[in-house]
């Protein structure tokens, strides 16, 4: 496994496109301090040149990094099958080279994620006004609780990119997994004690919910996402065992 582990390594840090994903954050990212910094500086009462404002409007895009996270498993998995056909050709299991492949879009993501976090940090302690004392605090336990998400995530992409040939499908089948519950729930649980318990347990609700005040335990976002990642890594793996390439 470790030398496939390698190859894929190799093959994912040489892709273009995890780099001018990061880039593309990391203006963003830029773009949103440096606008918020030039009001601070001629406006004194700007009331939101500060870290905390600035720190939740990143946390407010959880939601859009959880769907642009397709990037990774893509990567990894090729622009078709003929990568997958090739690596079976050299003798390894296909249980294999399913774990490996995933094991390594995980270390790319992790890289990836360091790297933006990083970039975060500088931006709202150097350019921000500190104006809570616990605003780095309590945007780094945030962050740690959207780990989990973002693994299941990148769990579920993974899944469907391995049995599913379109791009656009594989969009579509990771919205309807992710999203589609949360909005019907969102309408039932005004009716149904079960609908709001499920509707306030349920992935998207703690990525739209990132940036507000945490009313919920600690450990809930960690329990929901090993859920997820335990299920689609199983059902993965399946799928991926029946596959013909």
């Amino acid at each position: 496994m470790l030398n496939l582990m390698k190859s894929e390594q190799y093959r994912f840090v040489r892709t273009r496109n995890y780099y001018l994903s990061g880039l593309l954050y990391i203006l963003l990212m830029v773009g949103a301090a440096v606008t918020l910094y030039a009001f601070q500086q001629s406006e004194p009462n700007f009331p939101y040149g500060n870290e905390r404002f600035f720190y939740r409007n990143v946390l407010s895009m959880m939601s859009v990094v959880f769907v642009l996270l397709f990037i990774f498993p893509l990567i990894v998995m090729g622009d078709n099958k003929n990568v997958l056909k090739n690596t079976v050709a050299y003798g390894y299991s296909r249980q294999t080279i399913y774990t490996a492949k995933l094991l390594i879009t995980m270390a790319g993501f992790f890289l990836f994620a360091l790297v933006l976090v990083g970039v975060s940090l500088l931006l709202g302690t150097t350019l921000m006004v500190r104006n809570v004392d616990h605003a780095l605090t309590e945007y780094m336990r945030m962050l740690v609780n959207m780990l989990p998400l973002m693994i299941a995530g990148i769990t579920t992409y993974y899944c469907l990119a391995a049995i599913m040939k379109k791009n656009a499908q594989l969009l579509i089948a990771y919205l309807l997994i992710y999203f589609l519950p949360h909005y019907i729930l969102g309408y039932l649980q005004g009716r149904f004690t079960w609908a709001a318990w499920l509707h306030s347990h349920g992935p998207a609700y703690y990525l739209l919910n990132a940036y507000e005040d945490m009313g919920y335990a600690a450990w809930e976002p960690w329990a929901v996402g090993a859920v997820y990642t335990l299920v689609f890594y199983t059902l993965g793996l399946y799928l991926f065992k029946k596959e013909e390439f």
